[in-house]
């Protein structure tokens, strides 16, 4: 394991910590049953869930990614890195006042923006380098299909946020009911996290 992959499993344990931390203070604060709470707040777990998966599968993902050694040590890898830990900070946040479902939202919108302009820096990277074109064909079309799927992630929670009012009130649940829709669809679209222990 390299540091790129060190950090990266850090940083899944610190955002994984920060949503158990930030439910977990919530269901202090309540008086009845934290079960019926969160059955009436069913958009705290909602988001939590997504946070949770979706850390799990980038964090898969980008374990694949950061483990290829040949290219630790071009420009663009760093770049990314460095926009990979800021989308993780961001998420971090938002995990920890995922209570607070509206602001915990626009940060993870935010978050994803962030990656997305990643995942756009490997997209480069692959096409400034004619030899990794012909033999990357595969992973730059998974990387396009996953900036289609981060936009669709940020549509979904900036509708959360209340960016379409009127035609969409903030704080619409059926927002978040399609954000793990879609989660769903990513995952079973993505190929990435299969065989991530041997990278």
């Amino acid at each position: 394991m390299n540091l790129f992959q060190s950090v990266n499993g850090g940083a899944t344990f610190l955002i994984l910590g920060a949503v158990v931390t930030g439910v977990g203070r919530r269901l202090l604060d309540v008086q009845d049953s934290p079960t019926w709470y969160l059955l009436e707040h069913r958009e705290i777990a909602y988001l939590a869930i997504f946070i949770i998966v979706f850390r799990i599968k980038t964090s898969l993902d980008d374990h694949k990614h950061f483990g290829e050694k040949d290219r630790d040590q071009n420009a663009f890898r760093y770049i990314g890195f460095v926009l990979a830990i800021l989308s993780w900070i961001f998420w971090a946040v938002a995990g920890y006042i995922v209570p607070s479902t509206v602001h915990a939202s626009e940060l993870l919108a935010i978050g994803i923006l962030i990656s997305t302009s990643w995942v756009v820096v490997h997209l480069i990277e692959i096409l400034v380098d004619k030899d990794r074109q012909k033999n990357e064909a595969a992973t730059s079309l998974m990387r396009q299909k996953w900036v289609l799927f981060n936009i669709g992630y940020m549509l979904c929670l900036v509708g959360y946020v209340g960016w379409y009012r009127p035609v969409i009130k903030e704080g619409t649940s059926a927002m978040l009911l399609v954000l793990l829709a879609i989660l769903l669809i990513d995952i079973l679209a993505s190929r990435s996290f299969r065989d991530v222990t041997a990278a």
